[in-house]
């Protein structure tokens, strides 16, 4: 076995490696975090990187994306690039998954705390020769046969030395009506959980008292399953061809839930032992990655899950450190790709119990859309797409500083940039604003095509003259190479507009398609609630102008931010919403729009950037 070692700059990490792997999954052992949207096909070049040293030839996929100058000067994507020996590799921060902007908050509602998670302070009489019961049986009579008795052995060993280590004062934890676990002293005040948003791009986690249901912490990070790809069919791809491809998806995102337990922690002065349970959303393929189950069922038709009922299994099993005895409840899923963040949003924002037309769209990667109608609940999934992200854009990048996430074009070009620095790129909301703004103004028409400078004489010289040729076609220059922040200007691209069409087509067609399926209209929207990092930082103005949502009056589109996670917190901290959540998920109707006829007319006519009332 021939080992090369790959070091990395800036930062100094290096790497280990069999010759033989590319210097991608070598930047993932040296803990450089690569961006990766394509999944390791070398299709969309943001995996760059200036290296030197022994690697192989440049493969076609690498040719296609870079030139002959780039080549003889050492750029190679990382994806296709293999290690033949020592190498050294330098990382533009274009290349690197950076932390970005990601909701946390959302809706708020009120609720009875009530958590599975029970802490009881005991007395117990120490043994003496007219009190001989066992130690086991002392704790249960205190407890006044209110509770089951432990189920696993683990709980029986902490018991003999907890009883006496303080002279008979214990701790009772009870999980689900079931003693799991006896603790010496008197330690009910500390009982927390944790509730987790496993979402494609982002995991966002909230350590809750779970006596009061109190946040005493949040943390969040970049999903590390995206160097598979940054959509959920890259990552299906990866776990079914893969030899352990599952496994490694599973030990990934554990690792970072493990990172962001130990940060709230922290945050908050808490030990991991005093978290006792976990609960846990996401869509479909997420919550098969987290429970380590192989999701052969969702790689093709009838995309049926290897399950969607609620899962109750030991945290220790899946490698979640908190305490030893703790718990993981995975929330109910619908079907398909419509997941247990689904049933949080219904969950958190109350459609099972709401009265007249509401819709709720949490627009992602994948777009998951609800209809609600007097208590009658259905539910479907677009493939979005990730341009909603800032991925698959020729600029594109997640809500971080350097992104523009806000254009106003009128008489002369404005942007906002996040941290603002000179810009970098464009996240998802500064995409729909500046495809809405080019709409607006007439440079780009309903159909998604550019007009060309000779065409817009009705435009401002300073405006048209920002409209420019390439190899590519046209494309509008939103921030000159003077004022950004890579020497290189900032663009919205024909081919940028064509992948916005196809993520904002498939969500509008599936809420309209949802509601044709029950004959009703779109203007009959009581309330259109926007779920979701996206939802919560777009224009509502530029969501309606394109066509992302119906045409309807602004005060009826409200932001509700990251609902799924208020989902798994009120999972976490209520049995009975918990119940509720299962009977979501029993209640609510899967559609599945592939299989609905007429649904690729709807989604031709929705393509077009205007704004849609109805469709036909």
């Amino acid at each position: 076995m021939t080992l090369a070692t790959v070091s990395f700059s800036p930062g100094g990490k290096e790497a280990s490696v069999e010759a033989g792997v590319t210097l991608a999954s070598a930047a993932a052992l040296a803990g450089v975090p690569l961006r990766s949207p394509c999944g390791g096909q070398g299709r969309c070049g943001k995996c760059l990187v200036q290296a030197r040293g022994k690697l192989s030839e440049p493969t076609a996929a690498e040719r296609r994306v870079l030139s002959e100058q780039e080549l003889s000067e050492g750029w190679r994507l990382a994806c296709q690039a293999v290690v033949v020996g020592d190498a050294q590799v330098s990382v533009p921060a274009s290349s690197l998954v950076i932390e970005h902007r990601i909701v946390a908050e959302g809706v708020g509602r009120e609720t009875v705390v009530e958590p599975s998670v029970q802490k009881a302070a005991l007395r117990l009489p120490l043994p003496s020769p007219d009190d001989a019961r066992s130690d086991l049986t002392r704790v249960m009579d205190a407890l006044g046969g209110r509770v089951a008795p432990p189920s696993r052995a683990a709980a029986l060993r902490h018991l003999p030395h907890a009883v006496r280590a303080q002279h008979g004062q214990v701790t009772a934890v009870v999980i689900g009506g079931e003693l799991v676990d006896v603790e010496a002293g008197d330690t009910s005040e500390a009982c927390y959980g944790v509730a987790v948003d496993v979402g494609t791009t982002t995991v966002v986690l909230y350590l809750c008292r779970l006596g009061t249901g109190q946040v005493a912490g949040v943390a969040s990070g970049v999903n590390p399953q995206a160097q598979h790809g940054d959509d959920v069919i890259s990552r299906l791809q990866f776990a079914v061809s893969t030899e352990d491809g599952t496994r490694r998806l599973q030990r990934e995102v554990v690792g970072l839930i493990n990172d962001l337990v130990a940060t709230v922690c922290q945050q908050a002065g808490v030990s991991r032992h005093a978290i006792y349970e976990m609960v846990a959303v996401g869509n479909t393929c997420m919550a098969h990655f987290l429970l380590g189950v192989p999701p052969l069922g969702l790689a093709g038709k009838p995309f049926a899950p290897g399950f969607k009922s609620g899962q109750d299994v030991g945290a220790a099993e899946l490698g979640i450190d908190i305490n030893p005895a703790g718990r993981v409840y995975m929330v109910p899923g619908i079907g398909g790709f419509v997941g247990a963040d689904t049933v949080g949003v219904i969950l958190a924002s109350e459609l099972d119990v709401s009265n007249g037309l509401r819709v709720a769209v949490d627009i992602g990667t994948n777009g998951e859309i609800v209809v609600a109608r007097d208590g009658d609940l259905y539910a479907c999934s677009t493939a979005a797409g990730p341009a909603f992200e800032g991925a698959r854009i020729s600029q594109g990048m997640r809500a971080a500083s350097g992104a523009i996430d806000s254009v106003t074009v009128d008489g002369a070009v404005r942007y906002h940039v996040i941290g603002d620095v000179p810009p970098r790129g464009l996240c998802g909301s500064g995409v729909v604003d500046a495809v809405a703004e080019l709409v607006k103004a007439g440079i780009v028409d309903g159909s998604g095509r550019f007009r060309a400078p000779e065409e817009l004489d009705w435009v401002e010289e300073k405006v048209r003259r920002r409209v420019v040729r390439n190899e590519g076609g046209l494309e509008f220059v939103l921030a000159p190479a003077e004022e950004s922040g890579t020497g290189r200007p900032v663009v919205i691209t024909a081919r940028d507009v064509r992948q916005l069409q196809l993520a904002k087509g498939a969500i509008y067609a599936g809420i309209s398609l949802m509601l044709s399926r029950l004959g009703l209209e779109p203007e009959g929207i009581e309330s259109l609630l926007l779920a979701g990092a996206f939802g919560n930082y777009i224009r509502r103005e530029s969501a309606v102008a394109i066509g992302i949502v119906p045409a309807i009056d602004g005060e009826r589109i409200v932001s509700i931010g990251n609902a799924a996670g208020v989902g798994a917190r009120l999972a976490l901290c209520s049995t009975s919403l918990r119940r509720r959540a299962e009977e979501i998920g029993r209640r609510v109707e899967h559609v599945d729009l592939s299989q609905e006829p007429g649904f690729y007319d709807h989604f031709a006519e929705a393509m077009a950037l205007r704004p849609l009332s109805r469709l036909g």
